[in-house]
This record gives structure tokens, C-alpha cells and sequence, in this order.
């Protein structure tokens, strides 16, 4: 696997509920990890889509993910 470049680990422990609209919104949208949808997230939040590596950037834009 090729790397995905220097990280810094940021846990947090979610709300149950909150996990499972994570999961099923991460199995939508095929991403490989809760993990790594989370971080995808996180990078278009940040405004670096760029960092994105698997979560559809223009898909997240036309409100593929909505706010719960």
C-alpha cells in the first residue's frame, strides 16, 4: 500500500448513533474505513480537498452527504 503521506492520530469516541450514521454513510459511498472517511471529512472541512483520498470531493459538494 502506498503511503498516504505524514498523519497525526486524532481519536475520539462518538456517540453510538453518530458511529452508525458514519458507517452507513461510509458504506454509500464506498470508502475503505470509518477511519479513513472520517479523515476525508475532516480535509474537505478543512477545505483541502486535495488531501482527500478516497471520499468523492464533487459528490460530498452536491449533498451526497447531508448534515444528519
Amino acid at each position: 500500500m502506498a503511503s498516504k503521506g505524514p498523519r497525526t492520530l486524532v481519536a475520539s469516541r462518538v456517540p453510538d448513533d453518530v458511529y452508525q450514521i458514519l458507517e452507513e454513510r461510509r458504506l454509500a459511498t464506498g470508502v475503505g474505513s470509518v477511519s479513513q472517511f472520517v479523515a476525508d471529512l475532516l480535509s474537505g472541512y478543512a477545505g483541502r480537498a486535495d488531501l482527500m483520498r478516497e471520499l468523492d470531493h464533487e459528490a460530498l459538494l452536491k449533498g451526497v452527504m447531508p448534515a444528519a
